[in-house]
């Protein structure tokens, strides 16, 4: 029991430290290696779980940061779709 709870602990930190990092657009004057333009859509989400989600599809492509392009909750309901470039 007590080396679980250190492990489970530098596992959540260890995931944490390989995020992409979402960049604004000030920032985007020194991003130089656009490497694609990523997207999701959310059903009964929030933009939290959106912006999330989006985190985790440019480290699945390999990218480092990301710039959110849109955002949108559609409609009167809960669904979200957002979009961004991604860069190394």
């Amino acid at each position: 029991m007590n080396k679980i709870i250190p492990t489970v602990l530098l596992m959540m930190l260890s995931t944490s430290v390989f995020a992409a990092k979402e960049i604004r657009t000030s920032e985007m004057t020194s991003m130089k290696d656009k490497v694609g333009e990523i997207s999701v859509s959310l059903r009964n989400s929030t933009l939290d779980e959106a912006t999330a989600a989006l985190s985790k599809k440019a480290d699945e492509k390999g990218a480092g940061f990301y710039h959110i392009t849109s955002i949108e909750m559609p409609g009167m309901g809960s669904d979200v779709r957002a979009t961004a470039e991604i860069y190394k």
